[in-house]
């Protein structure tokens, strides 16, 4: 395998790992523990993981990497904050670890196929909007009851 095929491959299976285990920790949070304290937690790791990394991968200095921030980094927080509580609200009312993410991701995903279309002028093809339906009719299947 090439260097650029494993830089190709690398984000990938970061995703799917720190996906895959984000899951399975978020199911072993206690119930009983305020979700947003937990998250709270969770986000004062990742601030201090975070600045570590940013201090051994930085190309500028300090205030030139701060002047490239935009209104969308603060948005993500938010977002993040919506998708982990989320997350922790669904197993807590009854969701599956294994329906839960496919669920969720597979509307995501058909979602992203349309913002993708009409915002970023990405193409659709038959064999997407096929695709599409299939995982929409799949989430309706996996939870009929």
């Amino acid at each position: 395998m090439n260097t650029a095929t494993i830089l190709y491959l690398f984000p990938l299976l970061l995703v799917i790992f720190s996906n895959v285990f984000y899951h399975i920790m978020s199911k072993q949070i206690p119930v009983s523990l305020n979700p947003f304290l937990g998250l709270t937690i969770t986000y004062a790791v990742a601030f201090c993981i975070s600045i570590v990394l940013f201090l051994l991968t930085k190309k500028e200095n300090f205030m030139t990497e701060l002047r490239e921030i935009n209104l969308s980094s603060f948005l993500i927080g938010i977002t993040v904050l919506g998708l982990e509580g989320g997350y922790l609200l669904m197993y807590r009312n009854g969701w599956e670890i294994s329906k839960s993410s496919l669920a969720a991701n597979i509307c995501v995903a058909v979602i992203l196929l349309f913002i993708g279309l009409f915002f970023y002028k990405e193409s659709i093809s038959v064999k997407k909007l096929i695709g599409a339906a299939l995982c929409i009719l799949g989430v309706f299947i996996m939870n009929a009851k």
